[in-house]
Formats: C-alpha cells, structure tokens, sequence
C-alpha cells in the first residue's frame, strides 16, 4: 500500500515579498481606521434644536408670575434699589464701567440706609453681638498662639538682624577710627622727619638731643637729674616752701 505525503509549495523570493507588502498595507490601513474611529469619537456632534419651537406666550407668563414678588409687597422684603445712571457709559472703558458701578452701589446703600432709618428697622449689628464661630474656641485659641509664635520669632528675627547690622556698623567705624589714627600718626612722623631734615640743613646736625640753647655767659641748660632733698614733686622752689 502505498503512502501519500504532502509536500510544501516552494515560494519564490518576490512572492515572498509582495505577501510582506500586504500584510504591511494591511496593517497600515487598519491603523488609519483606528484613528479616524478615535477622531470621531472625540468630535462628537451636539443634538440641533428642533426646528419646530413653540412658543407658549401665555404658559411663560403664568410661570413668571408664580416667580415674581407681588406688586403689594412691602419693600423690607425685597430691599431692592433701582439706581438710575445719568449718563451713558463706555462699557469697553475698564475704568469708567468700575467707576459707575461703584457709584450705583454707593448711592444705592445711602438710599437703602435712609429707608431702613425711616422705618425703624434695625440694620447695624450691636456691639455685644458675636456670631456663631465655626471653629471651637479651643482651636482658635491655637491658631492665635500659633500667630503669637510667628510673630514673637519674626520679631526676634528682626531683632538678630538689626544687630548684626550694628555690629557690623561698629566694626566699620572702628575701622575708620583705626586708619584716621595711623594717618595722624604718619602725618606726626612725617612732620618730625622734616623738622630733623631742616635741622640738619640748618647746621644742627651734631646736637640732636638739645635745642642748642645757651644762656649769656655760653653756658647750656642742662637738666639735673636729682630733686632737692624734701622737695616734693613739682616743687620749683627747692624744698623752700613749707606747708
């Protein structure tokens, strides 16, 4: 009995590459579809209005009136102010419009002050009067201490600062205290090096020490070394004078 065996067809190498071709297209035009089907998605298209609208004039007036404030009410009730502007105003003019509206609401509180005065209604709050806080005390006693801390470490913050400012200003005066000192001691040193430099020109170069004085008979002054004995300091009379 004789066995059959299939065999594979053998593919050439351009029909190979034609079926690589189309799977590629394949592929390609599938991606393409996706993302037309994802544009789509995100352009979705709003509902358009019938075009056969009703308009039921008297249904929207009967609504109106359920809504509206009786023409008897009393004005407490509403506290509405009608403020009639005087004159046009540019609303494209930032400054102008802000202004207007500023005085419409101005004139409208002092007018609907004078109403609830006329009235007697009162409309400040007393003085005694405190609101409901949400927070309990006990967390607004924290959030003040909290504040109290900052402000305690701002300020010695700013306490550090000023003085470091004035140390550092102290040493900048010192400093110029320092070189106003070794300018006047320089400006001494100079000094005495000319007056020894004209000394010299002057033929006093051997008598350094002295002045070169002399009295009438030629003799110099020379300073004893020794006080008189029983003379107290800065006695000039020898020891003479007794108290």
């Amino acid at each position: 009995m004789a066995v059959l065996t299939k065999q594979r067809p053998v593919i050439d190498g351009d029909d190979r590459e034609e079926d690589e071709e189309l799977n590629t297209t394949g592929d390609d035009s599938e991606s393409e579809q996706e993302s037309v089907s994802d544009e789509e998605a995100d352009d979705i298209k709003l509902t358009e209005p019938s075009k056969n609208a009703i308009y039921n004039r008297d249904g929207l007036l009967d609504r109106l009136g359920d809504i509206s404030w009786p023409e008897n009410v009393d004005w407490k009730q509403t506290l509405a102010i009608d403020i009639h502007q005087g004159g046009e105003v540019d609303v494209n003019d930032d400054l102008a419009r802000e202004a207007a509206f500023y005085t419409q609401a101005l004139e409208g509180t002092r007018q609907a002050f004078e109403k609830l005065q006329s009235m007697g209604l009162p409309f400040l709050r007393p003085f005694d009067y405190y609101a409901e806080m949400v927070k309990s005390d006990a967390h607004m006693q924290k959030v003040k201490g909290r504040l109290l801390t900052e402000k305690k470490q701002i300020e010695e913050a700013e306490e550090r600062r000023k003085a470091r400012e004035a140390k550092k200003i102290a040493k900048q005066v010192q400093a110029e205290k320092q070189k106003e000192r070794a300018k006047e001691k320089k400006e001494q040193i100079e000094s005495v090096k000319k007056w020894r430099k004209q000394r010299e020109q002057s033929g006093f170069a051997d008598d350094k020490d002295q002045m070169g004085l002399s009295f009438e008979d030629g003799t110099t002054f020379q300073r004893k070394g020794k006080r008189q004995p029983g003379a107290a300091p800065g006695d000039r009379s020898g020891g003479k004078v007794k108290q």
